[in-house]
């Protein structure tokens, strides 16, 4: 370090040129809002607008419309493109975004560079064109187009953006081929394009299509061509982006925004604008087909990188073999709308028992975590996507019912009667349960179907049932749902909301084609993992967490995740799958257990409550201690699968297959 202090004649030009360019807009910022003159919304459209000009930038940048000032007493919650913003955005941006001009002059730059006449340059999101009116004029003196038209094409899917996109461009068509469209960028149908700008766009797009956007841009330009792609990014560890939000509102502040006005703001996009990481962006980049990631500008917690496509002429100096033929692009998920369809991007009713902190924790956990539907931990083919998105297709193509035979009470959840489908969706809706084989969770009669699943649930709630706490007016979560069996059957106890939490696809689509034939509105699935739990502080009065334990390589963590999870004085139900014994062990499988992958610990009845103990749990209650039994598992009709009598060892059966001991379950219920 004192190396590098000492060396400070080693500092850049450009890094020098960045520190004064800061340091000159912030006392220019100063000097321009310390006049005392009152202002008001209708102020003259003339004024100058955003930060004054860098002397260092190559064009003044063409900033039109009022003075930021609509969260001062009000602003669209949550926030929108919509014609009010539309009025200030050239300030709001020019204000609220660092090195927001900087970056359009590094545009010129790259664009100088990379583009080739003859081919497109696309904005998307291209807001009210001031990019875009920089790089018009930039191409009336740089000579990259060598005398031809360059063919600009800004997308947007906001009418009022549009609208003063095209009114700010009107100049440039005499010079260019200008094309300002309103629709969604990732319709955009990008061709023979060398050159893509998209700036603090991604962030406001839905994460389950963040990369099917990706890819398509990656598709549509030229070998060798660039995506210039700014924005706000997270830090990874919470602590630090605490930090980096400190620092950004202080920028604000200096800038002339209010605390309220900066708080108001904040709360409008909260769940609209979600951040990646710096380095799930990069990820998300190289994954989608670009060879090249890198940063060219960065402050605090806003980024922006260029990426570029492999040339397909560029050749390795050693082989002579093109650069495309080496390396082989990482396999693309494919797009699933339909899936994605089903998908509520936003949990209103957590509003009621997070604060806005927890809350943006969840919603990006439950965002990044179906966006990916688990294909990059390799847990989920293209195969598999394709075929749970044609459910997700029929499901959608079956009347959304209110359907009055809903019966929660009894061993059998009943849910619709054979009446209420023409004979066309009753087609629909039996090749959809046919698809979603192997049932697991029931017993269950749908529209008069009666699925014999491979569990008998119902055996274990009859065993609960009797230790079952008051949940009347309660919030209960069942951890590890399933298809959400449970979920309905603790309706019986009119509980206030009954949340299910379950990375799982195929129980995922299961619950939405219950939804379909009766929507209970308070009964939940959310799509997460279950280290979740500790960013749902104290929310739960009753947490289920039946059979999911063994299946976790971290209990214990899990346990105490739970317990942050959980008012005081609240119940926890556990059922695990264990091994018989008194001593405080457990198995720890070498691959399989019962022919099931993902099984890690399996413990005694002693060691589990140890566990519970060290979560800090307390006043135990066995609910139940028993082998499990074939008559609750088996292989059925619907659920063709290798069950626990195929698991076991055919000359001895109180051992698995692999030579282990026999499962036994362990029902027990404890206090936070």
């Amino acid at each position: 370090m004192s190396k590098e202090r000492s060396s400070s004649s080693t500092i850049t030009v450009a890094a020098s040129s960045a520190i004064a360019a800061s340091l000159a807009t912030y006392i220019l910022f100063q000097k321009r809002y310390s006049q005392k003159e009152s202002r008001s919304d209708t102020l003259d459209t003339e004024e100058k607008l955003g930060p004054d000009q860098n002397p260092e930038l190559q064009y003044e940048l063409n900033l039109r419309g009022k003075v930021d000032k609509i969260y001062e007493f009000h602003g669209p919650k949550p926030f929108k493109f919509d014609g009010e913003v539309v009025a200030v955005f050239d300030d709001m941006v020019s204000r609220s975004v660092p090195l927001y001009c900087e970056v359009i002059d590094l545009a010129i730059y790259w664009f100088e560079k990379y583009y080739i006449p003859g081919t497109r340059v696309y904005d998307l999101g291209c807001s009210t064109g001031t990019t875009l009116d920089v790089l018009a004029r930039a191409c009336k003196t740089l000579h990259c187009n060598n005398g031809e038209k360059c063919e600009f094409i800004g997308i947007d899917n906001s009418e009022a953006m549009v609208a003063a996109c095209q009114e700010k461009l009107k100049w440039a068509t005499q010079d260019n081929v200008v094309d300002i469209r309103c629709g969604d960028i990732l319709n955009a149908g990008i061709s023979n394009s060398s050159f893509v700008i998209m700036n603090y766009t991604l962030q406001f797009v839905s994460v389950t299509r963040r990369q099917e956007l990706l890819e398509s841009i990656a598709t549509g330009l030229n070998d060798g061509g660039v995506l210039l792609i700014s924005e706000k990014v997270r830090a990874e560890c919470s602590e630090l982006q605490e930090t980096c939000t400190w620092i950004y509102e202080d920028f604000k502040e200096r800038r002339k925004y209010t605390k309220r006005e900066i708080a108001r703001k904040k709360e409008a996009l909260m769940n609209v604008l979600i951040p990646y990481t710096e380095g799930e962006l990069r990820s998300a980049l190289i994954t989608a087909g670009f060879e090249t990631v890198e940063v060219i500008a960065k402050w605090n917690n806003f980024t922006s990188f260029v990426a570029r496509k492999a040339s397909g002429t560029a050749t390795n100096a050693k082989s002579g073999k093109k650069k495309s033929q080496q390396k082989k692009a990482p396999a693309s998920k494919i797009p699933t709308p339909d899936l994605d369809a089903l998908f509520d991007t936003y949990p209103v009713y957590l509003d009621d028992y997070l604060d806005s902190k927890h809350l943006g924790i969840v919603c990006r956990h439950r965002m990044e975590i179906f966006g990916d539907k688990g294909f990059r931990a390799g847990s989920m083919s293209n195969a598999s996507l394709e075929s749970f998105n044609s459910i997700a297709s029929s499901i959608q193509s079956l009347p959304q019912l209110d359907s009055q035979t809903f019966v929660v009470d009894q061993n059998q959840l009943i849910l619709g009667s054979e009446s209420e489908l023409s004979a066309e969706q009753m087609a629909i809706f039996k090749k959809c349960i046919e698809a979603l084989k192997p049932w697991k969770k029931g017993p269950l009669k749908l529209f008069g179907t009666d699925i014999d699943t491979e569990w008998r649930s119902d055996m274990k709630w009859e065993r609960l049932q009797k230790a079952l706490p008051n949940m009347k007016d309660k919030v209960v979560c069942d951890l590890g749902c399933g298809n959400g069996y449970f979920m309905y059957r603790m309706l019986e106890y009119s509980p206030k909301l009954v949340m299910g939490i379950d990375p799982n696809l195929h129980a995922w689509l299961e619950f939405n084609l219950f939804q379909r034939i009766k929507r209970v509105e308070n009964v939940k699935f959310e799509y997460m993992r279950g280290d979740i739990m500790a960013s749902l502080p104290s929310m739960f009065d009753v947490v289920f967490c039946l059979g999911v334990l063994y299946h976790t390589p971290d209990p214990l963590t899990m346990l105490k995740d739970i317990h942050k999870s959980m008012k005081p004085k609240s119940t926890l139900i556990v059922d695990c799958q264990g091994i018989p014994g008194d001593d405080d062990i457990a198995l720890f499988p070498k691959k399989r257990y019962t022919n099931m992958k993902g099984v890690y610990f399996l413990p005694t009845l002693s060691t589990l409550k140890n566990w519970l103990q060290r979560a800090n749990f307390r006043n135990f209650e066995v609910i139940f201690s028993e082998e499990l039994s074939t008559d609750e598992q088996r292989t059925t009709e619907w659920a063709p699968v290798r069950s626990l009598a195929d698991s076991l060892d055919p000359n001895d059966s109180t051992k698995t297959i692999e030579g282990y001991p026999r499962a036994h379950r362990f029902y027990i219920k404890c206090l936070r």
